[in-house]
């Protein structure tokens, strides 16, 4: 068993085909979009990486002989170093056969690639940054994962631990039902906020001025988490190419946004979970055209079943005065409307109590928890 550096087309499509060896008797895996991706790896035109100066990246699998039985990619982050004033680099898009060794020499090789480049440690999974998706499911996996949130088998925990990786922050993941049981009492916690604040405005998005909804999103999203552990602000051209993909997942009354007298304070951008049409696609709308086209015309927003809390994000200077709990309320009010059965609150750190409060008042019920490790080179 060896383990090289990805060179060229063919190495990069193994490297993306690997998951389906390990997951093809998961019922609860999600396959993601190869063309997806895809994209994210390229170094040269995802805005991620701004050309290296943002960030760079070296992808490598494992070959016992000419098989591939495992995969990780090296990250080098420099926006998160130069935020954080440190010098650390990652690991993402792990997986592997149920082998130690394999997984020992994939880590090996990224610590290898991380401590020629001057890194004092590697944290991880990170595919490729907080900003994406994040964190090694250590409980829950029962249950498929809501969009853009990880999944693995529960043996990674065991691999990954074994290469001598520990803790570094746990993620936390919960769950409720979509029913009126809260809508009461945040009705009453809005009425209250909105007499304090007579200057409180909301509203849901503008999808017709597209650019501009995205640039308020940025705003808020990046003064919201400037404090928050891993946080790294989103430059204009990244946070346009994912806007660009997710804005046909939306539903317009789920982005919403408060203002105070006219200045964007706060947002929230809950997501129908789109995975079971992903699972469905298995990859690449171009495999099974006839579920594709049936898609096309009957998967819309309002047709799932489930829901995604991705963010509820406010400026520092107007925290504590209730806007979450408007904002929460709204976003529960239109999820009743439209006959959403459950959504998932995630993810959210394991340390912050405000957040988690607020759930609970959503009646969310923790039932997933992810972990990113480190490892001190």
């Amino acid at each position: 068993m060896k383990v090289t550096v990805v060179k060229g087309r063919a190495d990069l499509a193994r490297f993306i085909d690997f998951p389906w060896k390990v997951y093809r008797d998961d019922p609860n895996w999600v396959p993601p979009l190869k063309a997806s991706v895809r994209a994210l790896l390229d170094v040269k035109k995802h805005p991620f990486y701004e050309g290296g100066t943002g960030a760079e990246a070296e992808l490598f699998i494992a070959l016992d002989g000419r098989d591939v039985v495992g995969r990780v990619a090296g990250i080098l982050n420099h926006n998160h170093n130069r935020v954080h004033e440190e010098n650390v680099a990652f690991f993402g898009f792990f997986e592997t056969i149920d082998r130690p060794d394999v997984a020992h020499e994939l880590l090996t090789a990224v610590e290898k690639w991380a401590s020629k480049r001057g890194a004092t440690a590697v944290l991880g999974p990170m595919n490729p940054s907080t900003n994406y998706e994040c964190g090694l499911l250590i409980e829950g996996f029962g249950r498929p994962p809501a969009l853009m949130m990880t999944y693995n088998p529960q043996s990674y925990v065991r691999l990954i631990e074994g290469a001598g990786y520990r803790k570094a922050k746990d993620l936390h993941a919960y769950i409720s039902p979509v029913h009126g049981a809260s809508l009461g009492r945040l009705q009453k916690l809005a009425e209250r906020t909105r007499a304090r604040n007579p200057g409180l405005t909301t509203r849901g998005a503008n999808l017709s001025d597209f650019h501009g909804e995205v640039k308020l999103v940025q705003e808020i999203y990046n003064a919201a988490w400037e404090k928050n552990w891993g946080f790294v602000p989103m430059t204009d051209s990244e946070i346009e190419w994912l806007a660009k993909e997710l804005k046909p997942l939306v539903h317009p009354e789920l982005l919403r946004f408060a203002l105070y007298d006219g200045e964007p304070v706060a947002f929230l951008l809950t997501m129908p979970d789109w995975n079971p049409v992903l699972a469905d696609l298995d990859g690449s709308p171009l495999r099974h055209p006839l579920r594709t086209l049936k898609h096309v015309f009957k998967s819309k927003p309002e047709t799932m079943e489930g829901l995604r809390l991705f963010t509820l994000g406010t400026k520092p200077e107007h925290r504590k005065r209730g806007i979450e709990g408007i904002l929460l309320g709204e976003g529960l009010e239109k999820s009743i409307e439209v006959g959403y059965k459950w959504c998932e609150y995630s993810w959210i750190l394991e340390d912050n109590e405000l957040t988690k409060r607020a759930v609970r008042l959503m009646d969310g019920e923790l039932y997933k928890v992810y972990r990113v490790y480190e490892k001190s080179l």
